[in-house]
């Protein structure tokens, strides 16, 4: 009988399979790059099989490492849920946990994580408040909230961030602009376009007006349109360009008006990060939450064939959430 898959160096591959680098896998995880390395070495004898090889400056999956990391956060989230149902039940049905994320994060990963902690939690409470990134920061300097999922997130002592994955900015024009030609776009060449955006004062959008101030350029003007899903239509109608982080591109349907292309004189990545306050407790719920959306951050890498990567629990939908959700 073959030994069991051990669930740490499950952890430790689905973290470098999304990062592809074993530095950013051992900053994650708080190990050295030799226990990262030993850890895989020590799977793939386990599994008889090569799971990474290393064609240039990062990891790629083979192709039984694609297969693993498919199923990888369904064997962790079955070990988790199995976890929680042997702990003492009182324990796991009183707890409650107040969160803030971003409006992207509830708009595309945020279900994932609360249908996952439904399963661990049927009888809890999950608070989640939805703002841009230097509202969550504010909530949880107040006190107001337990955690907050969030890009680039605040380096001040009093908080603890875990790393959940990093994105990258893409150039989003309609297929028949003459940007649409090039492999890949330069930043100048985006003077006097109309930026669209879903939030002038959100934290992203500031920083590419940062940015196309340090490239000596700017705007023809930004516009405010409240939502992506508006943004993507505008594009599409030739009503302006927009900078879109890369997943949320390959979440939505394919659509041959609207095309997106890398910049290749900057790369304009956010890292997106778990933070909590560093004096505060670190409950069971709290550690639940960092690992749902970990693993949701996994399936993301996942489904993008990538490796870089109340709610009253009743189910009644809170009206932050609502307000949230539909601002």
């Amino acid at each position: 009988m073959k030994d069991p898959i051990d669930s740490r160096q499950l952890q430790i591959f689905v973290v470098l399979a999304r990062s592809g680098s074993l530095r950013s896998a051992a900053a994650e995880l708080f190990l050295t790059n030799s226990a990262i390395s030993h850890s895989i070495h020590a799977l793939e004898t386990s599994l008889d099989t090569k799971l990474f090889h290393r064609p240039g400056k990062f990891l790629e999956l083979t192709g039984k490492g694609h297969l693993l990391l498919r199923e990888a956060p369904g064997i962790l989230s079955s070990m988790d849920r199995v976890r929680l149902q042997l702990t003492d039940e009182d324990a796991t049905q009183n707890v409650s946990l107040r969160t803030a994320v971003g409006f992207n994060f509830a708009r595309f990963m945020l279900p994932e994580v609360i249908g996952e902690w439904q399963l661990c939690f049927p009888k809890s409470k999950l608070t989640v408040r939805v703002a841009d990134r230097d509202t969550c920061v504010k909530l949880m300097s107040d006190d107001a909230i337990d955690a907050a999922v969030l890009v680039d997130p605040p380096t001040e002592p009093e908080f603890s961030v875990d790393n959940l994955f990093e994105d990258e900015l893409r150039l989003m024009v309609t297929a028949d602009s003459p940007l649409a030609n090039q492999g890949a776009v330069n930043m100048r060449s985006l003077r006097g376009k109309t930026f669209l955006t879903s939030r002038i004062q959100s934290h992203t959008t500031q920083m590419v007006l940062t940015e196309m101030r340090r490239q000596g350029c700017s705007f023809h003007e930004t516009l405010e349109l409240g939502n992506i899903d508006t943004v993507f239509e505008m594009v599409k109608l030739g009503g302006g360009i927009a900078l879109v982080p890369d997943w949320i591109i390959e979440r939505r349907p394919k659509d041959i008006h609207v095309v997106s292309r890398p910049l290749n004189n900057v790369h304009l990545i956010r890292r997106w990060g778990h933070v909590r306050r560093a004096s505060g407790e670190y409950s069971v719920a709290a550690r639940t939450f960092l690992r749902l959306c970990r693993r949701v951050a996994g399936n993301m890498a996942v489904n993008m064939s990538a490796a870089m990567l109340y709610i009253a629990m009743c189910p009644i939908w809170s009206d932050e959430w609502l307000l949230g959700a539909i601002s």
